[in-house]
C-alpha cells in the first residue's frame, strides 16, 4: 500500500495496482487460445493481443469442425448405415485435423517477418488438407442437381448396354462380328439361321445319298436282269443261252448278291428315310423358329440389363464426382461455381496458416522470439558451465590418478628397498656367524664348507 498526504488532510492508502503482466485470463478464450499453442503466462505480458490468438484458435477449432462435417457427409455416401452411428469417426477426423492445423500455427509462434521457407510448406499442406475436405462439401452443396445427372446417366447406360445387347445378338440369329460385341453375345438356344443352315445341309445330304442309292439300285437291277436272263436261256451278248440252273447262272446271281451286300444299300436306303424325316422335322422347326429364338432373346437381355441396373443401388461418392464433372463440362455456370464453392473451401481450411500470415509479426512473437533467445542462451551456458563441470571433474580424476600411482610407486620403492635392507642384514648376520664359528673351531671351517657345497 502506498500513502499519500495533502496538507492537513489525513493519510489516504492507495492500492498499489500492477501494470504488467496482468492477471490471468479465463473463460472459452484461453481455450481458444490453448488450441492455438499460446502460452498463457507470456501473453499476460501483452494482453492486449488475447482476442487476437483466441480467435485464430476458434478459426482452427471451425477448421476441425468442417473435417467432421465432410468425412460425416462422405461416409454417408459410402456406407450403409444410420448417420448417427457415423458421428465418432467423425469426431474423431475432425480433432486429428484441428490438432494438426493447430502445430502448423503453434510452430510459427515467435518467427519475426513473414518468412517464405516457414509458411509456403505449411500453406500448400494446408491446400492438400483442404481439397480432400472440400469435395464431400462440394457434392452436398450440388447435390440435387449431382443425383438428377446420376439418374439420367445410369438410364442412358441402361439404354446403350441394351442396344449394343440387341446389336449383337440380332433375332435373325445371325453372328455379328466386331470386338465390340466381345461379351455381349447371348446363348438362347439354336437361332433361325442355324436351323436353316441344318436343313440346308440335311437336303444336300439327302441328294447326295439319294443319287448314290439310285445308282446302286440300277446297277443292282441290272446284275439282277443278267442273272435272270442267264438262268431263263436267253440268248445275246454275253448269255449262253441255255436254260436251267447252269455256272453262269449261279456265278450271275452270286455276283449280283456280293454287290448287294457290299453296296450297304439296305442300310443306305435306311439311313436316306431317317434323314428324310429329320427335314421334315428341321422344316417345321424353321417355320417356328424365328418367333421362339425372337421371345429368348428378348427374355435373357431383359434379364441382363435387370442384372446390370442392380449392381447400382445406392449413389456412391465416385458416382456423384464424375457426375458433378459431367454437369461443369456441359455448363460454363456449373464449372465458374463449382470452382468457386471448392475454392472458399480450401480457403476456409487454410484460414489458419493465412490469418497467421496476414497478421504478420507480433508483439506475442517478439516477446516469444526474445524468450526462446533467452531460453537458448541460458542453455548454453547451462550447457557450458556443464562441460566446465566435467573438463574439472575429469581434472580432479586424472590429478588422483596421477597421486595415487605416485603413491603406489613410492610404496614400491619403499618396499624394495626394506627388502635390499632385510637381505644385507641377513647376510651380515650369516658373515657374523661364520667368523664366529672360525674363531672356535677353525678345523671345522672345510668340513662346513663341503657340507654347504
Amino acid at each position: 500500500m502506498s500513502t499519500s498526504t495533502l496538507g492537513n488532510a489525513r493519510t489516504v492508502e492507495l492500492p498499489q495496482i500492477s501494470y504488467r503482466p496482468a492477471r490471468p485470463a479465463k473463460g472459452v478464450g484461453r481455450w481458444f487460445r490453448r488450441v492455438a499453442g499460446i502460452k498463457e503466462d507470456l501473453l499476460d505480458w501483452v494482453p492486449e493481443e488475447r482476442a487476437r490468438y483466441a480467435r485464430l484458435g476458434a478459426i482452427v477449432v471451425n477448421t476441425g469442425l468442417v473435417a467432421a462435417v465432410s468425412l460425416q457427409t462422405a461416409l454417408g455416401k459410402v456406407v450403409e448405415t444410420h448417420w448417427a452411428l457415423l458421428i465418432p469417426a467423425a469426431l474423431a477426423w475432425g480433432f486429428v485435423i484441428m490438432t494438426f492445423d493447430g502445430w502448423l500455427i503453434a510452430s510459427t509462434h515467435g518467427v519475426n517477418g513473414t518468412k517464405a521457407r516457414i509458411f509456403i510448406p505449411r500453406l500448400a499442406v494446408s491446400v492438400l488438407m483442404g481439397a480432400v475436405i472440400a469435395e464431400p462439401l462440394l457434392l452436398f452443396v450440388f447435390q440435387p442437381a449431382v443425383h438428377k445427372e446420376v439418374q439420367e446417366h445410369r438410364q442412358q447406360e441402361m439404354i446403350a448396354h441394351e442396344s449394343l445387347l440387341r446389336q449383337c445378338n440380332p433375332e435373325s440369329g445371325e453372328q455379328v462380328s466386331g470386338a465390340h460385341c466381345d461379351g455381349h453375345r447371348l446363348n438362347s438356344g439354336a437361332t433361325p439361321a442355324a436351323i436353316q443352315a441344318q436343313l440346308e445341309a440335311a437336303i444336300k445330304q439327302r441328294d447326295s445319298d439319294q443319287a448314290e442309292v439310285n445308282r446302286i439300285n440300277s446297277e443292282l437291277a441290272k446284275k439282277q436282269e443278267l442273272a435272270r436272263l442267264e438262268c431263263n436261256g436267253t440268248s445275246g451278248a454275253g448269255l449262253t443261252g441255255r436254260p436251267g440252273v447252269g455256272p453262269n447262272c449261279r456265278r450271275n446271281r452270286e455276283e449280283a448278291d456280293q454287290y448287294h451286300r457290299d453296296s450297304r444299300i439296305d442300310q443306305r436306303q435306311a439311313d436316306l428315310v431317317a434323314l428324310n424325316q429329320r427335314i421334315t422335322e428341321l422344316t417345321a422347326q424353321t417355320k417356328n423358329a424365328a418367333q421362339t429364338y425372337a421371345t429368348a432373346v428378348a427374355a435373357e437381355i431383359k434379364r441382363r440389363v435387370a442384372e446390370k441396373q442392380a449392381v447400382h443401388g445406392k449413389v456412391g461418392l465416385l458416382e456423384e464426382m464424375a457426375a458433378l464433372e459431367r454437369l461443369a463440362r456441359d455448363s460454363t455456370f456449373v464449372l465458374i461455381g463449382h470452382w468457386l464453392v471448392r475454392f472458399l473451401l480450401i480457403a476456409i481450411d487454410c484460414l489458419p496458416v493465412l490469418t497467421k500470415i496476414m497478421s504478420g509479426t507480433t508483439t506475442y512473437d517478439l516477446l516469444l522470439n526474445r524468450q526462446l533467445e533467452a531460453s537458448r542462451r541460458l542453455h548454453d551456458r547451462d550447457v557450458g558451465v556443464a562441460e566446465q563441470a566435467d573438463l574439472a571433474n575429469d581434472e580432479l580424476r586424472s590429478q588422483r590418478t596421477a597421486r595415487e600411482l605416485r603413491v603406489k610407486l613410492e610404496q614400491l620403492n619403499d618396499a624394495d628397498r626394506e627388502r635390499r635392507i632385510h637381505d644385507a642384514s641377513t647376510i651380515d648376520r650369516q658373515i657374523d656367524a661364520l667368523a664366529e664359528r672360525l674363531l672356535h673351531d677353525p678345523m671345522s671351517v672345510p668340513t662346513q664348507r663341503n657340507s654347504t657345497t
